[in-house]
Order: structure tokens, then C-alpha cells, then sequence
């Protein structure tokens, strides 16, 4: 019987064969971290020893499990039509448009569990760290929530919105999985559709409901189309 690891794209990711580009870039990273006084002179020569040893993704990402990353640093190819794999503290995602979507299960007791407007607004971008469970309110204000370069915690996000008299507004890229399950009451909920994002890939649920406010989730805008407006 086959191993079950094999369906899971992660696995695959994780032992596919690193280029001598891979390993400059965490490299890189190490260097880095010891400038900035992460690292002392040992911890750094033995890890750059490991990394230069390294021939898979799989051997790389010890080495880099308690440091701050910079997304994309291993963006790992995945086959035909099924994007790329963060790899971070052992774990890996699906990319949004221009980077890797990263998963970093270790970041979940400093992630951002909450987020409210009322009589005003709120917006979360670039990257910030994502509770596995996190609840929106909007009361008469609205918020934005960008996912596209964020940090998640978990394989599966959960986020419990409440719209009074407010829109929430969810950006999440490409290669994510929207569960939209919230209700809507003398409001309206939106969601993307499209291509099916590959097996494995994270997925965002947002429960809760919009009473006449409303939910919007999503994709990113092409940059194409950003410059044709900008270019008339």
C-alpha cells in the first residue's frame, strides 16, 4: 500500500532536490541573522555547514525553523497548474500572486486574534501573523483584511465576522480555498470563483453574519489590469 504521505503536496515539496540558488538564498538569510545577532559565529558555521550539505527542501528547513524568513525564500515548484510551496517551520502553503503564503504553526501565540471597527476602521496588510481562529466586527465602520502576504498558523483559518451597518472586506490570493459560510441578513455576502485550488492547499472560512452590511471576499487584482487603468 502506498504511503499516504505521497498524496500530500507538501511531502512532495519537501523531497524535491534544492538548486545551488536555494541554498544561496537561505544562505543569505543566515548571514543575516548572525549580522543582526541572532546567531553566534558557531551556530552560524555549523548551520551554513548543514546547508551546504543539504539536497533537498526537506534538509533545509531545520536550518531555518527558528529565524525570521522573508516569504519566498523557498518557493518550492509543485508540478503543472499547482503553484508553489512556502516552506517555514516545517509546513507550507499554496502562493498568492508575486509570493509564498506561509504557514507557521509556531507564530500562533503572537497572532492577531481581533479586529474591530466601530464608528470607524481598521486594515490588516503586508505581513502580519493570522490566528488560526480570529473574529471581525464592523459596527457601523468597516474593515479590510489583506491575506495575500500575511502569515497564517494553521492549515485552516477561521474567521467569525459580525457586519452592523459595516462591510468587511477579505482579500485572500490565489491557491487558498474561501469557505464563505457566513450569514446574511438585508445584507449581501460575495465570494470568488474559479479554478479549484490544488489538493492540500489552506483554507480561510468565515463564518458569523452580515446584518445589513456585507461580507466581500476577494482575489487579488491582476497587475495587468492596474496598468492598463494606470496607462489608459
Amino acid at each position: 500500500m502506498p504511503d499516504r504521505q505521497d498524496d500530500d503536496p507538501v511531502s512532495q515539496a519537501l523531497r524535491m532536490r534544492a538548486s545551488d540558488a536555494d541554498r544561496e538564498r537561505v544562505a543569505g538569510v543566515l548571514r543575516d541573522a548572525f549580522a543582526e545577532g541572532r546567531l553566534s559565529p558557531v551556530e552560524h558555521e555549523e548551520r551554513l555547514a548543514e546547508v551546504y550539505r543539504a539536497t533537498t527542501y526537506g534538509e533545509l528547513v531545520p536550518v531555518l525553523h527558528d529565524l525570521p524568513v522573508p516569504p519566498g525564500t523557498l518557493a518550492v515548484p509543485m508540478g503543472p497548474g499547482a503553484g508553489v510551496v512556502a516552506v517555514t517551520s516545517g509546513t507550507g502553503s499554496a502562493s498568492g500572486e508575486g509570493g509564498a503564503l506561509v504557514i507557521a504553526p509556531d507564530l500562533a501565540g503572537s497572532a492577531e486574534t481581533n479586529a474591530v471597527a466601530i464608528f470607524g476602521g481598521f486594515e490588516r496588510k503586508d505581513r502580519w501573523v493570522v490566528a488560526p481562529k480570529m473574529t471581525s466586527v464592523c459596527i457601523f465602520g468597516g474593515g479590510r483584511l489583506d491575506l495575500t502576504q500575511a502569515v497564517l498558523t494553521s492549515q485552516e483559518t477561521e474567521i467569525s465576522a459580525v457586519c452592523v451597518f459595516g462591510g468587511l472586506d477579505i482579500v485572500v490570493p490565489e491557491g487558498v480555498v474561501v469557505r464563505l459560510e457566513a450569514a446574511a441578513v438585508f445584507g449581501g455576502n460575495d465570494a470568488p470563483t474559479g479554478e479549484p485550488p490544488p489538493p492540500g492547499a489552506p483554507i480561510v472560512r468565515i463564518t458569523g453574519a452580515a446584518i445589513f452590511g456585507g461580507i466581500s471576499v476577494r482575489r487579488p487584482k491582476p497587475k495587468k489590469e492596474w496598468r492598463k487603468r494606470l496607462t489608459g
